[in-house]
C-alpha cells in the first residue's frame, strides 16, 4: 500500500485524475452489481455492471504488451466511459434522458465519441506513422549537424483522422446493436423506422471528429 501511495504521489496531476476516475468507475460497477442482487428487477443489467468493472483497466492491460498510450488519451478514455457506460448504459440515460421531447443522450454520446476517436487517431498518427524525413540544421558552438525528424502533411493528417472517426462510428453502431440484442439494452432506437437513428449517430460522431480534426491535424 505504501508503495502504491508513493507511486501515486510521483505521477502527474492528469495521471492522478485518470486513476481516480478509473477506480470510481470500477467502484460504480461493483456497487451496481451488489444492487442487482438486492433488487434484480430495478437493477437488471448484470452483464453491463460486470463489464463496467473491467473496462477502466483496458489501457493498463494493453500496456502489458508494450502498446502504451498518452496520459491525455487515457484520461479521455476514462471520461468517455463515465459518459457512455456508467451514465448511458448502467443508469439508462440513453432511454430516460429526454431533451426537447425525445431521448437525446445517444446523440450527445456519439458526438463526444467522435471527439475521442479524433484524439485516438492523432495518437496513432504520431506514434505509428513515420511520415517523411525533414532535415533540420542543429547548430552548436562546435559544429553544425543535420537532424532528421519525421513529418506528415496536415492534409493527410486531416483525412486520416476523419476517416478513422467514421470507421469507429460504424464499429460503435455494430457494438450498440449487439449489446441491445444480447443484453436487452436501449443504446439504439431499434423500433425507429429505417436507418435514421444509425445514420444520425454516425453523422453526429463525424461532426465532432471533423471539428477537432482541424485542431489536431498538425504534427
Amino acid at each position: 500500500m505504501k508503495k502504491f501511495i508513493k507511486q501515486f504521489q510521483k505521477t502527474s496531476n492528469l495521471a492522478k485524475l485518470d486513476l481516480i476516475i478509473k477506480f470510481l468507475i470500477a467502484f460504480s460497477g461493483i456497487a451496481l452489481t451488489i444492487m442487482h442482487f438486492v433488487d434484480p428487477v430495478t437493477w437488471h443489467k448484470l452483464p453491463s455492471y460486470l463489464v463496467t468493472i473491467i473496462l477502466p483497466f483496458i489501457p493498463d492491460l494493453i500496456a502489458k504488451i508494450n502498446l502504451h498510450t498518452s496520459t491525455k488519451l487515457r484520461l479521455a478514455y476514462s471520461s468517455f466511459l463515465v459518459i457512455a457506460m456508467v451514465l448511458g448504459i448502467d443508469l439508462d440515460w440513453y432511454k430516460t434522458l429526454i431533451i426537447f421531447g425525445s431521448p437525446s443522450y445517444d446523440k450527445i454520446v456519439h458526438t463526444l465519441s467522435g471527439v475521442f476517436s479524433a484524439f485516438l487517431a492523432k495518437e496513432i498518427l504520431d506514434n505509428v506513422y513515420d511520415g517523411k524525413d525533414s532535415a533540420i540544421k542543429s547548430t552548436s558552438t562546435s559544429s553544425t549537424s543535420a537532424v532528421k525528424i519525421k513529418k506528415y502533411s496536415t492534409a493527410f493528417a486531416f483525412l486520416f483522422i476523419v476517416s478513422f472517426v467514421f470507421f469507429i462510428a460504424a464499429a460503435w453502431e455494430c457494438f450498440e446493436f449487439s449489446y441491445d440484442q444480447l443484453c436487452g439494452g436501449h443504446m439504439q432506437e431499434l423500433n425507429a423506422p429505417g436507418v435514421g437513428d444509425t445514420m444520425g449517430d454516425i453523422i453526429s460522431a463525424g461532426i465532432g471528429g471533423i471539428i477537432f480534426a482541424f485542431f489536431l491535424r498538425k504534427k
